[in-house]
């Protein structure tokens, strides 16, 4: 990370990182939308983001000390957001498409990252809970499979989560996996049955059948 000292005259002086700092962000994969670097200009107002994405400020030989590291620190600021500014893992686009399916027919009443204490006294968090007046509620647990076939550590993870809710007494049919199925996959049976023991297991290619009885909850 370096910035640039260049003499405007008259005591003034320019400090850029001649757009270094957004240029490693974006060969790093980094998706620099417009939402996202607005969020840097309005938390760091004394130093310019422009449109070529460099960061630019001017000060005087007084006030060069003060204005290089605000400098820095915007440049800092960007270096610790671009983790987050990066593609999705196939985990969270997954569960984004799950989302968005129960979002279009439980409206506001789909809840989103709900925190649950399990028997074991650790705090579960389910991606997804609606409530459904005859029901109650339910909790939702998607599994992204892998490229090719399911994730086992993902199947792993979820029928744990699930054994827990059960043992705190979430009835059976509160208690649901959406497991993503690939085409062709021979484990993907396995991984039904693993979950069954404890979940009802829905397969997102099928979400036509199922997603009615969300419905109720808009």
């Amino acid at each position: 990370m370096g910035l640039f000292l260049e003499p405007l005259g008259g005591d003034q002086w320019l400090i850029t990182d001649h757009a270094d700092t957004l240029m490693h962000a974006s060969a790093m994969g980094a998706k620099l939308t417009k939402p996202r670097l607005e969020r840097i200009r309005s938390r760091f107002p004394s130093v310019e983001l422009t449109e070529g994405g460099a960061l630019r400020a001017t000060a005087t030989q007084s006030e060069l000390s003060m204005t290089v590291t605000a400098v820095l620190n915007t440049a800092i600021a960007i270096s610790h957001a671009e983790p987050g500014w990066l593609p999705k893992t196939k985990e969270e686009l997954f569960n984004q498409m799950v989302g968005r399916e129960l979002e279009a027919v439980a409206g506001a009443h789909l809840q989103r990252g709900v925190s649950v204490q399990g028997v074991s006294g650790h705090q579960l968090e389910i991606p997804f809970v609606i409530d459904l007046p005859n029901t109650g509620r339910h909790y939702i647990q998607p599994v992204a499979s892998g490229d090719e076939h399911v994730d086992w550590g993902n199947v792993y993870r979820a029928g744990g989560k699930m054994l827990d809710l059960k043992s705190a007494g979430a009835d059976d049919h509160q208690r649901i996996v959406v497991i993503e199925d690939v085409p062709g996959d021979e484990e993907l049976g396995k991984a039904i049955t693993f979950l069954s023991v404890t979940t009802s297991v829905l397969m997102f290619s099928h979400r036509n059948q199922w997603l009615e009885q969300f419905r109720l909850a808009a």
